[in-house]
């Protein structure tokens, strides 16, 4: 039995008991600003955590209930962790070394034009343009001494970018390794932790299920939707370079899948520049296909899967998605295409049961006051007879 002013069991005081509550509270909030301290520098691999371990957790509870339901939930946890690793984390890891490859050859091939540039002027452009594009910018650049400057500084500046990317590589390992970690934890323990979350916000019971169930379809629809989307994008994006005929076609369609994370650029970033390419070094073939490809099956694509996704799953407005796409985007990079949309679905959710509770409470209030009015008025009329 738990003794009076007390929570539970173990007798701690209960937090408004005995005018505790602002010293309960004091503490609470240094505790709490001294943990945020200590996540704070995972703060992005953990919520890429919680993201990708929300997308397998259907996966997760299929293995639950299907060929481990006589084990434990770590084993269903860790083959889907294993999952991840093989679908998002290694590909992630492949098409970086690709891209820091790429840039040390790149690098290398940009400093042999610039040494020939020096020696033999711009006719080394010609090792990088096409000879009738070379043509018509050598004028400019013998006339406009600027422009041959501000083309070797950009050149070396971008090969220098290029190479400069080595250098997160140890970043992302540990990022990796973190994410990899905590995803076998949320997706083994997550039950748990969501019914501990739903415990301590402070709504109402109705109110926090509609929270939480706003939050989970709205991430839902957003993962599926612009995740899934991208990645058919831009794995037939790449389909469509390789059939052109142009080199490193998983390079260049990992870089669409990025693209088609972004509003407004979108794979055509990447398949537009290539299809020009083409067609200004006179392999109209292969610049029509990737061109035509580009419009008619990667652009299709996109449009047909985001509408399914986005606004039939989610049952969002189009519009506060892409509010919260664009402004995450400014926000957080990458991670907020994913954060912004539930945030601002989140946020409406609580501004509409703000509304309505107001509006309950003005009609009780009105309610009230009119039956007050009605039971003076029956008051006085028995007076006067």
């Amino acid at each position: 039995m738990k003794e009076p002013g007390t929570d539970g069991e173990a007798g701690i005081p209960a937090p408004g008991a005995d005018g505790q509550a602002f010293p309960f509270f004091g503490v609470l909030a240094a505790v709490a600003s001294l943990a945020l301290a200590v996540v704070f520098p995972l703060i992005k691999p953990l919520a890429w955590s919680v993201l990708l371990s929300f997308s397998v957790y259907p996966l997760f509870e299929k293995m639950r209930e299907g060929p481990f339901r006589r084990r434990s939930d770590g084993f269903s946890a860790a083959a889907a962790t294993g999952m991840i690793v093989l679908f998002a984390v290694i590909p992630c890891i492949f098409v970086l070394v690709l891209a820091l490859r790429e840039g040390v050859r790149l690098h290398g091939f940009v400093l042999e034009v610039l040494a020939a540039m020096e020696s033999t002027g711009e006719g080394a452009l010609a090792t990088l343009l096409p000879e009738w594009l070379v043509e018509h910018i050598r004028p400019w650049m013998v006339r406009y001494p600027a422009i041959r400057g501000w083309v070797r500084e950009t050149a070396a500046r971008g090969a220098v970018e290029a190479v400069s990317a080595a250098g997160d590589a140890a970043l992302f390992l540990y990022y990796v390794s973190i994410i990899t970690v905590s995803c076998f934890f949320l997706l083994r323990d997550g039950k748990y932790i969501v019914s501990y979350l739903r415990e301590i916000v402070p709504l109402p019971p109705d109110q926090a299920a509609g929270f939480f169930d706003r939050g989970n379809r709205t991430l839902q629809a957003v993962v599926y939707g612009v995740l899934l989307t991208a990645l058919v994008q831009g794995a037939a994006g790449g389909l469509g370079w390789l059939i052109a005929g142009l080199p490193n076609p998983v390079l260049f369609g990992a870089l669409m899948t990025f693209f088609a994370l972004i509003p407004f650029l979108g794979t055509a970033f990447v398949w537009l520049p290539g299809g020009v390419y083409l067609l200004a070094v006179s392999d109209w073939t292969g610049g029509l296909i990737l061109l035509g490809w580009g419009v008619l099956v990667v652009g299709t694509i996109g449009r047909v899967l985001k509408a399914l996704f986005i606004s039939g799953g989610g049952k969002i407005h189009f519009f506060v998605v892409f509010v919260g796409i664009v402004g995450g985007l400014a926000a957080w990079g990458i991670l907020g295409l994913f954060i912004g949309p539930p945030v601002m679905s989140l946020f409406l959710f609580l501004l509409e049961n703000y509304r309505i509770t107001r509006k309950t409470r003005i009609l009780h209030m009105e309610a009230h006051s009119g039956a007050d009015l009605a039971s003076s008025g029956a008051g006085v009329y028995d007076q006067e007879n």
